[in-house]
């Protein structure tokens, strides 16, 4: 709420007055303060008085919700911006709404000393008459600002291709004219660690920072938790008192909350104790109910929002279990005071999260305990080289690495997925269910679903429906709960039903061409988890590829896809390792669904003689991470013809243009030869070919305009494009191919 600009309060009839034109929410944390902004700026934005209450190293504007700003809110504005820099170091602004960047083009200081990070450009639909928005960051997409070339995206509404609806040089004036840069460290960890925003792939990955003091381990965890988390490098060797301080984590993925639960599972026998300290409200409603921590874990601190109304200031409040139980045992939140004001605090959780304080144990943590935990989480880590690989790592140990040596801090960074281990078979072969897991404890139904014709974990399998519909089952390996095995299954049932897709298209070219594509990688992935599934790799490649293989289906299929499961079912199993889950999950598709399934895929589009079929699911065995595009089956013979853009090639692109499914496909290129054949030029096409990323192709389009050709350069008289008549030379139709990023140049083939 806007400290400067109170809403009206009720009038003694007792109806309330009008809302604020203009509502500002404020987030602390330490020297960094957050605004945002959201409404209309006009004259009853008091911008002198507002920056007069604002002290920070850095403030962080966001205005993404600003919808309007009247020539008096103009002024307001400047003089709030005058007004911050002799109360703040360093200004950002973050998603700027498209009204905040006219005012950028067009006022002078309208940023003051702040810098701009990122900012919503308008894009416009005209096939649904949708507006829609894409946020654009200055350290990741400044290419693609500085070249002023917005290419059409995929229409959120229909899926049509939607273009920018902006003249590129007037929008993007301003932005250009200040330099590229990445947020500071600490402003990035604070805006995607405490308040979701997405600003930072390098603030996003986990770091960990570790210490060892006698038989005590202290653990800070930093980062969002996701499958990278490496639950195995860090159990090893963990014994006695084991620390950790999560205060850091932000988003909580479900395959990121399956890898705490094994990690906490495999520390717990060799472990006195497991105390978790300054507990975000996320990591404390999901990851800290009973089953989720075992018998030897307790929370000794955690952190919930609260709002003094009377600074409109919002801010993380650590709370001690131990001093407030009394309190915290009837999911009532302590009484808390303002640090700038006194004033007293609201508490600003959600139901959910107060409904869940009694489930907390009461901490029993001794004194000499409390004074290690405290010296422990006070200690700033040693600043050394940090350990990204396995071999720097082992290089830096020499006889015990660095990061597990007795007393030293180790730093380590988790670079993604396919950093150290993310996945972990739970140490059983899959011939059958429940084999080392255990006794059968719960199960979601009394009686095992009729559709459940086997129970072999980590696999799908399908039948025929009567009316050529299809039904396809998934099981999950065993899981730490029953949500992050659903996760798991749904993905596996929706590669069965693409499986059973691609067997009933009889087309011999798409066979060729799209099935060759990817089925010798999905059985080397299946075959490799078959010989060893204790592998953490062999498992994590079958997941990936499965998932990828849903987010296709989902992505391509359109509404014969069903969006939910037809049946779900669970069985809960209790064993030496704890409790474990597997779970089943039916998709369902009737006979009409199934056969527009089949005439999607299999539907041919041509042009300029290249036929192509739409991207099919099952490719994301190979390709994870390309979702749509169109599959070349045929090259050809016309402008686009090349050895080098063979068969099984996806493509993309075109002309910086996305490139969602073959009819697209058709269209665009289509579109981009019909702009080229005056003059003709260059077309790029971005495709993803052979096992690399993908790769850019350059076709020189001849074009029909004549052109004088001087003389002494070939010859002279008059020239067409493909021409090279009276001794000149013509446009040859040659492809030239790079790899973006590489630093490679480019030779013109027509030179």
């Amino acid at each position: 709420m806007d400290a400067a600009a109170q809403p009206s309060t009720p009038s003694q009839t007792g109806i309330a007055g009008p809302p604020p034109k203009l509502s500002i929410d404020k987030f602390a944390d330490g020297g960094i303060v957050c605004l945002k902004l959201a409404g209309t700026i006009d004259e009853s934005f008091e911008g002198k008085k507002l920056a007069a209450t604002l002290k920070a190293e850095t403030l962080v504007l966001d205005l993404a919700d600003i919808k309007k700003i009247s020539s008096f809110g103009i002024r307001e504005w400047v003089d709030f911006m005058n007004g911050l820099a002799k109360q703040v170091k360093a200004i950002v602004l973050l998603e700027c709404a498209p009204k905040v960047v006219d005012q950028l083009n067009m006022v002078a200081n309208f940023a003051g000393t702040g810098k701009v990070f990122s900012f919503y450009a308008p894009y416009r639909c005209d096939y649904c008459d949708t507006d829609s928005r894409v946020l654009l960051q200055v350290d990741k997409d400044w290419e693609t600002i500085k070249s002023m070339k917005m290419p059409q995206r995929p229409c959120p509404q229909c899926g049509e291709g939607q273009y920018f609806d902006e003249d590129p040089a007037t929008f993007f004036a301003y932005i250009i004219g200040q330099d590229k840069f990445e947020l500071d460290g600490q402003v990035a960890a604070f805006l995607s660690a405490k308040l979701n925003y997405t600003v930072s792939e390098q603030s996003r990955k986990l770091r960990v920072d570790k210490l060892i003091e006698g038989r005590a381990t202290f653990l800070r965890l930093a980062g969002d938790l996701d499958a990278s988390f490496p639950r195995e490098k860090l159990a090893e060797g963990l014994e006695g008192t084991v620390i950790v301080d999560v205060a850091g984590v932000g988003r909580i993925e479900p395959a990121g909350a399956a890898e705490w639960r094994g990690f906490l599972q495999m520390i717990t026998p060799a472990a006195e104790a497991i105390y978790l300290l300054g507990v975000p409200p996320a990591f404390l409603e999901k990851l800290t109910r009973p089953e989720d921590m075992g018998p030897k874990t307790q929370v000794l601190s955690f952190s919930i929002p609260y709002t003094c109304n009377k600074c409109a200031t919002t801010t993380a409040q650590q709370i001690d279990v131990e001093q407030h139980y009394d309190v915290l045992k009837f999911a009532t939140p302590p009484e808390m005071k303002c640090a700038d004001c006194k004033s007293a605090m609201v508490c600003a959780a959600t139901e959910g999260l107060l409904t869940h304080l009694p489930s907390l144990p009461k901490p029993s943590v001794s004194p000499e305990a409390k004074k290690l935990i405290k010296d422990l989480s006070t200690r700033k880590p040693e600043k050394k080289k940090v350990a990204t690989t396995v071999a720097e790592a082992a290089a830096q140990g020499k006889g015990g690495s660095a990061w597990m040596g007795a007393a030293i801090m180790g730093f380590l960074v988790i670079a993604g997925v396919g950093g150290f281990l993310a996945y972990k078979q739970f140490a059983q072969k899959p011939a059958a269910a429940g084999q080392d897991l255990g006794q059968l404890t719960k199960k979601s139904a009394d009686q095992q679903p009729a559709w459940i014709t086997s129970k072999t974990p980590f696999t799908s399998y399908c039948a025929d429906a009567k009316d050529g519909g299809v039904s396809c089952v998934g099981v999950s390996s065993p899981a730490p709960s029953a949500e992050d095995g659903e996760d798991e299954a749904r993905d596996a049932a929706l590669d069965g039903v693409a499986n059973a897709i691609a067997a009933r298209i009889g087309d011999a070219k798409w066979q060729s061409g799209v099935a060759k594509l990817y089925a010798e990688t999905r059985q080397a992935k299946l075959d490799a988890y078959q010989h060893d599934p204790d592998s953490a790799n062999a498992r994590r490649d079958v997941r990936e590829a499965r998932k990828a293989v849903a987010a296709s289906l989902r992505a391509t299929g359109g509404v014969a896809v069903p969006t939910a499961p037809a049946g779900k079912y669970w069985e809960e199993y209790t064993g030496e390792a704890g409790k474990h889950y597997l779970v089943y999950v039916q998709y369902q598709l009737a006979g009409a669904e199934a056969k527009r399934l089949v005439e999607t895929y299999q539907h041919t589009e041509n042009a300029d003689g290249v036929t192509v079929v739409s991207m099919f699911p099952q490719v994301g065995w190979r390709y994870p991470k390309v979702t749509e595009g169109a599959i070349v089956i045929d090259v050809g013979k016309g402008n686009l013809k090349n050895a080098s853009l063979g068969d099984q090639t996806v493509v993309l692109e075109v002309g910086g243009r996305a490139v969602h499914d073959a009819p697209s496909f058709s269209k665009v290129v289509t579109e981009e030869l019909e702009r080229l054949k005056d003059k003709g030029g260059r077309l790029e096409l971005r495709v993803q070919a052979g096992d690399g990323g993908p790769a850019v192709f350059t076709a020189q389009i001849p074009g029909t305009a004549p052109v004088v050709v001087p003389q002494g350069s070939g010859g002279s008289g008059t020239h067409y494009n493909g021409g090279g008549s009276n001794g000149g030379h013509g446009n040859v139709n040659v492809w030239d191919r790079y790899n973006p990023g590489s630093g490679a140049g480019r030779d013109d083939p027509t030179q």
